[in-house]
């Protein structure tokens, strides 16, 4: 492993990148409502009294990242998101609607979001579609019944996605010719095979 700047850690890191493109794709689809990233695990209480999530909204965070590790030295990350959803009374088209409804509402929607395969992609390259199973998406309650004599509710979507191939692989990658008669892959440079032979099964044998 070679040694990265801070400045190379953050332009490799995908996890920002897919949290901003979560923010802005669910922006995009859910209009009139406030879409924002926040750090991850948090009280979404707090949120709230900071103003860092105005209702009707959601913050979008992550609360687990796990790391299955490749052969070749990348490794693929399974990302525990969260959508903490941030509700009160609204008047919708004239009529008042309480905040229960709200929160069903926009919950409902974004799991509607995240069952469409195209979409839940975010645009992002080497992003999997959301997992469908153990567990799928969930969409649960979080507020007590102090937060909903304040008027405010909270719930919460929860679904993990898989982000493939992160960082860079330890794999040569020369390029041969196949010689479909032989049944060989032949190089044009020597010091090509003996770069690859460190993972290679059985025996190289030079026929120059």
């Amino acid at each position: 492993m070679q040694p990265a700047t801070l400045a190379q850690i953050i332009a490799a890191d995908p996890i920002a990148d897919m949290q901003a493109a979560i923010v802005a794709t669910l922006s995009r689809l859910l209009p009139g409502v406030t879409i924002v990233g926040h750090p991850g695990k948090a009280d979404v209480s707090e949120l709230v009294s900071k103003s860092i999530v105005k209702s009707p909204g959601v913050g979008v965070g992550w609360s687990r990242i796990r790391e299955t590790a490749i052969a070749d030295g990348s490794y693929n990350a399974l990302v525990e998101w969260v959508a903490y959803i941030v509700a009160e009374p609204t008047i919708v088209a004239n009529k008042r609607v309480e905040m229960e409804r709200i929160g069903y509402a926009i919950g409902g929607q974004l799991l509607k979001i995240l069952s469409d395969i195209t979409v839940s992609t975010w645009g992002r390259p080497g992003v999997g579609p959301v997992e469908t199973v153990s567990p799928s998406p969930e969409l649960k309650p979080l507020f007590t019944v102090k937060d909903q004599d304040k008027g405010t509710v909270y719930y919460t979507v929860s679904w993990l996605q898989p982000i493939f191939d992160i960082g860079r692989s330890e794999f040569p990658a020369p390029i041969g010719r196949a010689d479909p008669e032989a049944g060989t892959i032949e190089y044009a440079e020597g010091a090509s095979i003996q770069d690859m032979a460190p993972w290679l099964p059985g025996e190289i044998t030079n026929d120059a």
